[in-house]
């Protein structure tokens, strides 16, 4: 796995982000968005499951928002809901445009909070093909992006192996298998697959 600093603009703004890749990139990787919290655990679980998710062979990008003082690397005890969604249509258009990504095979992968947010962007732009949703037992995302209409799952985050797993499967199933065939595919809710 290698995992690139990159930049690009949002806003006026520039911002950065971690593009994690395979060892061996080709061009044409199906290409990942990790939307998560800005800071805390969720980040870092966001961060880990790209990592490993890019080991699979997939381009995944997990990117920093803008901040919103003079000071471009300044954190704020807020957050602009519209700001951050321009944040995530500035990445998607990144990715869109990356040598290694098809721009046609780019899925959202929206953890606890960013779920939410990769869902409005969902209903705004045709740029995601597919939408993931890991979430831990009291996040309302699945709730939130039941109107889509994009093929979409739910992955428990309780299990980080598994969400990893699922997340890989899932990805590789949507332009592989069954869900290339099917632009409404059902809404699949791992969490309850071994209930």
């Amino acid at each position: 796995m290698m995992k690139l600093t990159v930049t690009f603009h949002s806003q006026g703004r520039l911002l950065e982000g971690s593009l994690y890749l395979p060892q061996n990139p080709s061009e044409h990787l199906v290409g990942l968005l990790f939307e998560g919290s800005m800071t805390g655990a969720t980040r870092q679980l966001t961060q880990h499951i790209a990592r490993e998710v890019s080991e699979e062979g997939f381009a995944c990008l997990v990117m920093d928002h803008s901040y919103y003082s003079e000071d471009e690397g300044a954190a704020q005890s807020w957050e602009s809901p519209s700001k951050r969604t321009e944040d995530i249509h500035a990445a998607l258009s990144f990715l869109q445009r990356h040598s290694t990504v098809n721009p046609e095979k780019i899925i959202g992968v929206g953890v606890s909070v960013g779920a939410e947010y990769l869902a409005q962007v969902c209903r705004e732009s045709n740029v995601c093909k597919g939408l993931i949703l890991i979430q831990g037992p009291f996040d309302d995302a699945q709730n939130k992006a039941q109107d889509l209409d994009i093929p979409m799952v739910v992955v428990d985050e309780t299990h980080l192996d598994s969400a990893i797993d699922e997340t890989v499967m899932w990805a590789r199933t949507l332009f592989n298998g069954s869900f290339a065939d099917s632009p409404q595919a059902p809404l699949v809710d791992w969490s309850l697959a071994d209930k």
